[in-house]
């Protein structure tokens, strides 16, 4: 007869407890580099959009006055430059921009998306949610020292 105190079998329940936290850590760690990923592409369209959004000066002062600290964005311009980004970079699905600012001098830049995880995604339904800011910035046009004499 077997005692009480007899060890047989447990290894297996050690090995099959440790195989099932080893797979718990796998899928964490994928889930948590997809939305790592997913994020930063998020955020290379925002930056892009937002540098598009700065290009679009206002022609006729630019023109009037030359680059100069007065030339300003122009109000129109600018969310359709951002959209036109987006479309073109549009390779997330569900990408929505949920708001383009602008100051005249600065664009804000604000897209969402659905958070798509590979294994979880029941259990974290949510929004990724990104900002980039571009400036429009004017050099005054004279040559900038080198790094040689």
């Amino acid at each position: 007869m077997r005692s009480l105190s007899d060890d047989r079998g447990s290894v297996l329940l050690l090995g099959a407890g440790l195989v099932a936290v080893c797979l718990l850590a796998l899928v964490v760690m994928v889930d948590a580099s997809a939305a790592f990923l997913q994020r930063r592409q998020l955020l290379a369209i925002a930056d892009g959009a937002a540098l598009a959004g700065a290009q679009a000066i206002d022609l006729p002062a630019y023109y009037e006055n030359g680059a100069s600290a007065a030339t300003r964005l122009e109000p129109a311009g600018v969310p359709r430059r951002v959209r036109a980004h987006v479309t073109r970079a549009g390779a997330v699905d569900g990408l929505v921009i949920d708001s383009v600012l602008s100051d005249g001098r600065q664009v804000l830049v604000a897209l969402s998306s659905p958070l798509r995880l590979p294994f979880l995604s029941g259990l974290f339904p949510g929004r990724i949610r990104v900002e980039s800011r571009a400036q429009l910035a004017y050099r005054d046009g004279s040559p900038e020292p080198g790094p040689y004499p």
